[in-house]
Order: structure tokens, then sequence, then C-alpha cells
């Protein structure tokens, strides 16, 4: 009877050893992956994503947003280990609005979440100059119907470091229903 006791002691003993190996082993492997995974290839961003970059910070301007003028704060920051942007349009207030800008296919592109309830998806139509111009995406424009209201274009005019000017395009039933230019200067802090 102690040969059985002894025996099925030493088999667990073993068994416990070829787990601890085992787990060792698997955990050895997941590390090696994790690092492998955060370092990754560098990416290489469009010159206008590199342009866009320019703007993380804190932007300040007046607009109508239908109630009268307000002052808006507008903020650009970078994330995703620095391939997005984020940006807050009038930041803590009922209508804020944010944007994500990132590169896709060798083309800069963002999808504006908007106060309306929809998500419209555009990319940036030409390059060059002081401006970035986004067109909404005819292949994915992210909208349930063209016909709801909806932000279908946004030019950003780049006047000097500390001076932009944001022309947001809104359509409606299929056509262009307004624009609405905002001039934001950076904030000295």
């Amino acid at each position: 009877m102690t040969q059985y006791y002894t025996r099925g002691r030493t088999m667990k003993k073993v068994m416990y050893v070829a787990m601890i190996l085992l787990l060792g082993s698997a955990f050895s492997s997941f590390n090696a992956y994790s690092e492998e995974h955060q370092m990754g290839t560098p990416v290489t961003h469009t010159k206008d994503f590199e342009k866009m970059k320019e703007l993380v910070d804190v932007w300040e301007g007046k607009v109508d947003m239908g109630k009268g003028m307000e002052t808006l704060r507008v903020t650009y920051e970078l994330t995703s280990a620095g391939n997005a942007i984020v940006e807050r349009f009038a930041a803590g207030k009922p209508h804020e609005m944010v944007t994500v800008y990132y590169d896709f296919g060798g083309k800069l592109t963002m999808t504006h979440y908007c106060s309306l309830g929809n998500q419209p998806h555009m990319e940036q139509m030409g390059s060059g100059g002081n401006e970035l111009v986004f067109v909404l995406s005819e292949k994915n424009p992210g909208l349930a119907s063209l016909n709801e209201m909806h932000m279908h274009g946004l030019k950003i005019a780049l006047e000097g470091k500390d001076n932009i000017m944001n022309t947001w395009t809104l359509y409606d039933q299929g056509v262009k229903k307004s624009e609405m230019p905002i001039k934001l200067s950076r904030i000295k802090m």
C-alpha cells in the first residue's frame, strides 16, 4: 500500500513540475510577443499628418452656433503612440464634438463624431500649401443616408504658427446648406 501511495505522490510532483515548466514557457513566449508588439516597426506618416501634428495644443475662437456669439475651445492632442490626432471641438459645451485624424492607405483621413448623432468619414483631397481640405468619403461616408444632415467637408487654413481658420461645410437633403468659418488662435499658457 505504501508503494502505491509513494508512487502517487511522485506522479503528482512530476505533474506539478511539468505544469510549472509549461506555464513558465508560455509566459516567456507571451513576454517576448508583448515586447515585440510594443516596439513594433516605426510608422511613416504622410507629410500632411506631420503638418496636422503642428496643431497639437489648445485653441480658442468665437463662433455663432445658433444662439449668438460664444467663445469656444478646440484642442488637438496626439494619441495612439503618435498615430492619431484627437480634436475636441467646443470642449466642455453641450455640443462638444470629437474628430480623429489618421493616415489610411497613404492618405490623411478623419472621422467626425458629430453632435448631430452621425459619424461622417472624410478624406483629404489634394495636398500642398497651407490648407488641408477634407471631403466626405464616397467609398465609406459613415452615414445611414447621404440625405441626412451632416458635416460634408472641412477646410483647415494654417495662418502662421498661432492662427488657423476652420471652415466646416454642412449638407442637408443632399445639398450644401451652410458653411461655418471659425478663426482660432493658439492659447499661450
